[in-house]
């Protein structure tokens, strides 16, 4: 037999005391009679962070009846992620989250996280996602939420004792060309950063002005017996002639998974620049220059060669005033 380890009440206050920011919430009891924390209200801002451990592709094929001829071979495929509460306080400030997860009824801390990714289908077939009596329907893109309360089962013909945890599972449901994608992901080895989620059913916070929400404590789905026996396992207590029904975990509303696909191709920064600066020189300086010395020596030499042809101008424009002077001084020797 199984039994569901639940060790708190569970009641729905239709009289708050702060009626000004909600106007009813949930709290729970020890056995004693005494609230042990403060009150919950439905989660209606923020967003939750989750990292992703390991995402994996599973194709499943089965056949089903007793005859060898009774049926055909059926395909189906998934992908099955597990997720972990965000550890790494380095995260930009929009994911410093810290979230702690727990159930109503409970004060253990919810350790087990997964996803779960389908393709759509036509519906023809009448292939529907179903857990615990849930029936999705598997025609349009979707997601949802959906959380197991831990139990123990006691040893029985057959059957070993043994125990489930208290489990949070998010149920999407993708196009074939978006499903593919991922797969295609997975297999190249791209790792998944995170999963957000967000205005979420089911989920509980204590009032805070903040973004960042703290403890998140989760009302389930989960349900035990069959037909007219079925009951809800976190059964929820309140007033007699309250109407109020507490949401409990399925519809969520913001969805999303985050890829990091990064260059594996090394830049050395350094060699880069001097392969840009020297590609530039060799475009925009064609001509081989000279060295400084060179330079400076062929100066040197135009600067000779321009003082000797000075000379040789200067020698030759007083040549003329000398013949002259000559014959001047001659004349005058002669006629005198």
């Amino acid at each position: 037999m199984s039994e569901y380890e639940l060790n708190r009440t569970i009641k729905l206050n239709n009289d708050s005391e702060y009626s000004s920011l909600y106007s009813w919430s949930l709290e729970e009891y020890d056995s004693e009679g005494s609230k042990v924390e403060e009150a919950f209200i439905p989660m209606t801002t923020g967003s939750i962070y989750l990292d992703v451990e390991k995402l994996s592709y599973r194709n499943h094929f089965q056949r089903w009846g007793s005859e060898p001829e009774s049926s055909d071979f059926i395909e189906s495929e998934h992908i099955h992620g597990k997720l972990k509460t965000q550890e790494d306080s380095s995260q930009p400030f929009w994911r410093q989250t810290t979230n702690t997860f727990s159930m109503f009824g409970t004060d253990r801390e919810i350790k087990d996280f997964g996803i779960e990714i389908y393709k759509t289908d036509n519906g023809d077939t009448g292939k529907k996602l179903s857990w615990r009596e849930r029936i999705v329907d598997s025609k349009k893109e979707n997601c949802y939420l959906s959380g197991y309360i831990g139990w123990q089962q006691d040893e029985e013909l057959d059957v070993t004792s043994h125990e489930a945890e208290d489990s949070l599972y998010i149920i999407v449901i993708l196009k074939e060309e978006r499903f593919n994608k991922i797969v295609q992901y997975i297999k190249d080895g791209v790792d998944a950063r995170y999963i957000s989620i967000g205005h979420a059913d089911g989920f509980y916070n204590q009032w805070t002005p903040s973004i960042h929400l703290g403890s998140i404590k989760v009302l389930s789905d989960d349900r035990t017996g069959f037909g007219e026996n079925e009951t809800y396992v976190q059964q929820v207590e309140a007033a007699k002639g309250c109407d109020i029904t507490p949401p409990r975990i399925g519809r969520l509303v913001d969805f999303n998974i985050d890829f990091n696909i990064e260059s594996n191709i090394f830049i050395d920064d350094d060699k880069e620049n001097e392969d840009v600066y020297k590609d530039d020189y060799e475009i925009d300086s064609p001509v081989k220059l000279e060295s400084s010395t060179d330079v400076i020596s062929s100066q040197l030499s135009q600067m000779s060669d321009l003082g000797l042809k000075l000379s040789k101008f200067s020698l030759d424009a007083l040549r003329l005033p000398l013949w002259i002077i000559a014959i001047t001084l001659l004349l005058i020797l002669i006629y005198k």
